[in-house]
């Protein structure tokens, strides 16, 4: 079928055609069209291929939530300040040292062990609260003065101890007459009873005994001088007996 000039030039053209083109190649798809081998008739061009960042496609979209990427400014990453809780342990608050020595105060040194370990815990009371507030240097301060106090409160523990046991030594060992000043002093304390005692007939209202000296004047022997306050004077021998444990005076 051809198809001539129209009046005023114009030519007319089957439908999908222009002047210099032929008919438009079909498209895979399209019915009657070939395909290549192993397309299937009615796949659309691009169907199957992964998209991106398409809801549906199979593929993890960029940027787009629910798809675990981390976003910016997320909570989780404290920042200092007021409540901020510095990583890592606290400082050491002392405690079960700091009743060891109020224990030890009361029993040993009232007076300034037991108030210096009282003044320890207090500071170590502190360093928990201080540290969860994020105020780190001054719970490391309230560490070191817990630390000081109790050093000392230890200390005086340790010699109220020591005094403690010298005194108990002292007050439970037996008296030894072998030193000839224990004898002097066993005998002025003896002569001062009698003197003072009015119903002993050594009775002397006023008379003191100023001093009593011994020298030893053998084996288990010692010469004692009496002196009194009236001026007068005696002597006696004191014999040593039991190793020391007991004397008599002639």
């Amino acid at each position: 079928m051809s198809y001539g000039q129209t009046p005023g030039g114009d030519q007319e053209y089957p439908a999908g055609q222009g002047p210099g083109y032929g008919a438009p190649p079909p498209y895979p798809g399209q019915p009657g069209a070939a395909g290549p081998p192993g397309w299937d008739q009615g796949q659309q061009p691009g169907s199957g291929q992964p998209g991106y960042g398409q809801p549906g496609s199979g593929q993890p979209g960029y940027g787009q939530p629910g798809y675990g990427q981390p976003g910016y400014g997320q909570p989780g990453y404290a920042q200092p300040g007021y409540g901020y809780v510095p990583p890592g342990p606290p400082p050491p608050n002392y405690k079960a040292w700091g009743i060891i020595a109020a224990v030890c105060g009361v029993l040993f040194n009232l007076i300034l062990g037991f108030p210096a370990a009282l003044i320890g815990g207090r500071h170590g009371r502190k360093v928990a609260q201080q540290w969860a507030t994020g105020d780190v240097q001054a719970a490391a301060s309230s560490s070191r003065k817990a630390r000081n106090w109790l050093i000392a409160s230890t200390v005086l523990d340790v010699l109220g101890l020591v005094l403690f046991i010298a005194i108990i030594s002292q007050s439970g060992s037996p008296t030894s007459f072998n030193n000839p000043s224990a004898v002097a002093a066993s005998i002025k304390t003896q002569i001062q009873q009698r003197l003072s005692d009015p119903s002993s007939q050594y009775y002397e209202k006023g008379v003191t005994v100023t001093s009593v000296v011994c020298t030893p004047s053998g084996t288990n022997t010692d010469s004692c001088v009496d002196k009194f306050s009236n001026g007068q004077t005696s002597s006696e021998t004191a014999v040593i007996s039991g190793d020391g444990a007991s004397y008599t005076t002639h």
